[in-house]
């Protein structure tokens, strides 16, 4: 078991720009010619919602793995709809050192998606920090409103709060990773390369293929809601205690030019995400009322 140091953030948004990739033997990581050369390579967190053993985990760090140093920190079992709610700031959490081929190494994180970006980026950097934060595959969408709920989403939300750059990215079918694999990797390169928007998480969605050629990107803002709650079912009491179950719905409609509306056509779609939630107009408005309080 390795003797783990608390780290500070050191790294700056403008990002190490990486000028020459290569392709790396499967297996554990090695640096790439470049890095060799006497260049930095791209350093990267991969994380996730769905479990740190995931099939959509491993395919990122296959094709991540290409653009430098892949270190996993996960969580240890499927915490799906965490959003970005923490367990970290009460107790002490499990950890477990686990494999995952064409890492430099692994963590299991008991905590939600975002406990593991907090421990990973204040624990694992070193002297050199992070570049970036991926964060998935997810098995499932997260296009519109929907990215409210996701762990996927809220893992990366976390990275950029500490001033790392990153992206989420989610798929409609449940397997079958590698071509999304292979997109995102080709995101990650163009934001190492070009530099990343500070405090933004770049939400990448990815649709089932249904037609010939490649498919579509689409750069659109958040929309629609192509899953809701319609009701509940509860269950008759037993000793004085009932249960419920969430009744989903599910819709195609979402507004024109939104995320969603393009992902139902077929379209790949990236969203920025901020982290600030601040309403700027709302803002200006309430500082008009003058507003005080009663003595």
């Amino acid at each position: 078991m390795k003797t783990l140091q608390r780290n500070p953030l050191r790294r700056p948004l403008a990002l190490t720009a990486v000028t020459a990739l290569a392709l790396l033997p499967a297996a554990r990581w090695s640096a790439p010619a470049s890095a060799q050369a006497g260049e930095e390579a791209a350093r990267i967190l991969v994380t996730n919602d769905d479990g740190w053993d995931s099939d959509g985990l491993a395919a990122l760090v296959a094709s991540l793995m290409k653009l430098g140093e892949v270190v996993v920190c996960a969580p240890l079992q499927n915490r799906s709809g965490a959003s970005h709610s923490a367990e970290i700031f009460r107790g002490e959490h499990a950890l477990r050192e686990v494999t995952v081929e064409g890492a430099s190494e692994a963590w299991a994180v008991d905590g939600t998606p975002s406990d593991a970006v907090t421990f990973a980026l204040t624990s694992l950097g070193g002297e050199r920090g992070f570049d970036l934060v991926v964060s998935g595959i997810n098995a499932g969408a997260n296009v519109g409103e929907v990215a409210h709920y996701s762990g996927t989403v809220g893992a990366a939300l976390e990275a950029v709060g500490l001033g790392v750059a990153a992206i989420a990215v989610s798929q409609e079918a449940p397997r079958g990773f590698a071509d999304t694999a292979r997109f995102t990797a080709d995101l990650a390169r163009r934001l190492l390369t070009e530099g990343a928007d500070a405090g933004v998480v770049y939400s990448v969605n990815v649709p089932r293929h249904r037609a010939e050629g490649p498919q579509p990107v689409a750069v659109a803002p958040m929309g629609g809601r192509f899953l809701r709650v319609a009701g509940v079912r509860i269950s008759d009491p037993v000793d004085g205690q009932s249960s419920f179950r969430a009744e989903l719905e599910f819709g195609r409609e979402a507004p024109e030019g939104s995320d969603t509306r393009a992902f139902f056509a077929g379209a790949i779609t990236i969203t920025p995400l901020r982290f600030d939630w601040t309403d700027t107009a709302s803002l200006e408005r309430l500082r008009k009322w003058e507003l005080t309080s009663r003595e």
